[in-house]
């Protein structure tokens, strides 16, 4: 079967508005989430009161900590096992990467006051591949107005084409989809199972109580990640270098940004280095200097000519801004194994030290694709 038609016969098998049915007890997401969100804020007694406790503001900052907290070893390991139990059988045992980083969603009562309403959208609006397919599991009961509201996907096709073609405003958008969208009703232990064409967002939660889910994506093995990258974005089960930490002190870095890929060709020199300098934060790297290459030259001699010269380390801003010539990038990446310069892949939140390190940049490298034909709507 083409890969195409598989993707699509996985979608309507598996991901095409489907619930999943999860063990609570042994996955306990929202007793996980309640005691995270009362490290910062011991005053939250319970998830469908936080409305009462926290002011609006308050509540963003709740959201960005318990998204940083998803970074955690115990988190990561807590979903790395949820995944490996309920995942392989609706995707026919294909390998996958796991979302990085999970989204929590908090939806206040009246939260259009505030301005924090979700509009609808797809998950190809924004950068996200088709062979991505998302579990958004609520830690509250989640039942009319303040639960998500989707859109069937034939019809969600129908939408995408006509507000393309015809060029509507937002307003007529939300209006069409809020015509052909329904909520979904879950309680905590389920999960609801969808793709990046599914249109889907959020009414006036007219409800009285604040509703609280999280949303976890997976990428199956190669299939499409579009701006979501393999490494970045998504990381292997069981890798959760995001929670240690290492001693760099008295090494000598530098940094290096670069315009010789697909990826990297069009993201300013301003935002790589503020990519590299949240790494080398992060990890507490001090560099002597700013590098660049010549955008025009695609086999990287100045990253060469670096990396010859031998410091301690490389922090440069992704994998993905290697060369996209394999057999160029292969001998840019041993030649640094060979002089011992690690080099660091800032976005991607990985390092190269030693031939394991090399085996795993190769199959973040190689695990998808950026694009696979057409968009459903399209013709």
């Amino acid at each position: 079967m083409e890969s195409t038609e598989w993707m699509l016969d996985n979608v309507g098998k598996y991901w095409d508005n489907m619930t999943l049915n999860y063990d609570l007890k042994k996955y306990d997401l929202p007793g996980w989430a309640l005691r995270t969100i009362q490290e910062k804020f011991p005053q939250v007694a319970q998830l469908e009161k936080i409305h009462e406790v926290l002011t609006p503001t308050q509540v963003v900052e709740l959201q960005l900590y318990v998204q940083n907290a998803c970074s955690r070893k115990d988190f990561m390991e807590l979903f790395d096992a949820f995944v490996a139990e309920y995942a392989p059988p609706r995707i026919d045992n294909k390998r996958y990467m796991i979302q990085r980083q999970g989204t929590l969603r908090v939806v206040i009562p009246n939260q259009t006051k505030s301005g924090r309403r979700l509009q609808f959208h797809q998950g190809v609006f924004v950068g996200n591949g088709r062979g991505i397919r998302t579990f958004w599991t609520p830690l509250t009961k989640a039942e009319k107005t303040n639960s998500v509201f989707f859109i069937d996907w034939d019809k969600s096709r129908d939408i995408t084409q006509r507000f393309l073609k015809e060029k509507w405003s937002l307003d007529k958008f939300e209006e069409v989809c809020l015509e052909a969208a329904w909520p979904v009703e879950l309680l905590p232990g389920q999960s609801h199972l969808f793709w990046q064409e599914h249109m889907h967002g959020n009414i006036n939660n007219d409800e009285g109580y604040t509703r609280v889910a999280i949303d976890m994506r997976i990428l199956l093995e190669g299939e499409e990640y579009d701006r979501r990258l393999p490494g970045g974005f998504v990381r292997m089960p069981g890798d959760h270098i995001a929670d240690q930490s290492f001693d760099y002190t008295g090494k000598h870095f530098i940094t290096y940004a670069g315009w010789n890929s697909q990826y990297s060709k069009h993201i300013p020199l301003p935002m790589q280095r503020a990519v590299i300098n949240e790494y080398c934060e992060k990890y507490k790297i001090k560099y002597s200097s700013y590098e660049f290459e010549n955008e025009h030259a695609d086999w990287q001699p100045a990253l060469e000519h670096f990396i010859q010269k031998k410091p301690d380390g490389i922090v440069l801003t992704s994998m993905f801004s290697l060369t996209d010539d394999a057999d160029r990038r292969d001998e840019l990446l041993h030649l640094a194994l060979e002089t011992g310069v690690e080099l660091h892949f800032a976005n991607e939140l990985c390092f190269l030290k030693t031939k394991e390190d090399l085996e795993k940049i190769r199959y973040c490298l190689n695990f998808g694709v950026p694009k696979k034909g057409k968009q459903s709507w399209e013709e």
